[in-house]
């Protein structure tokens, strides 16, 4: 995963950081924080200087779709009023 992670980074240019959602691995976050996925997303031999700044997020929240979607409603309805 940290390899895959690592080469999408790369290929779409990415500086922002990595969200990582849904699935199980939230669910297992301990196991994930102590794995090597970050040692494998940075094994890239000379883009690593690039990987190592780009941060990576894990999405906890239940239903993250709906809090999107509530905070862009909130950020709507403000300019309105």
């Amino acid at each position: 995963m940290g390899r895959f992670g690592g080469n999408l980074a790369l290929n779409l240019g990415t500086f922002g950081g990595v969200y990582i959602a849904g699935g199980i691995v939230p669910r297992f976050l301990d196991f994930f924080k102590a794995s090597g996925f970050r040692a494998a997303f940075e094994d890239k031999g000379r883009f690593r200087d690039y990987l190592v700044d780009i941060p990576v997020y894990m999405i906890t929240h239940d239903q993250p779709g709906l809090l999107g979607a509530g905070a862009h409603l909130r950020q709507t309805l403000g300019r309105v009023l």
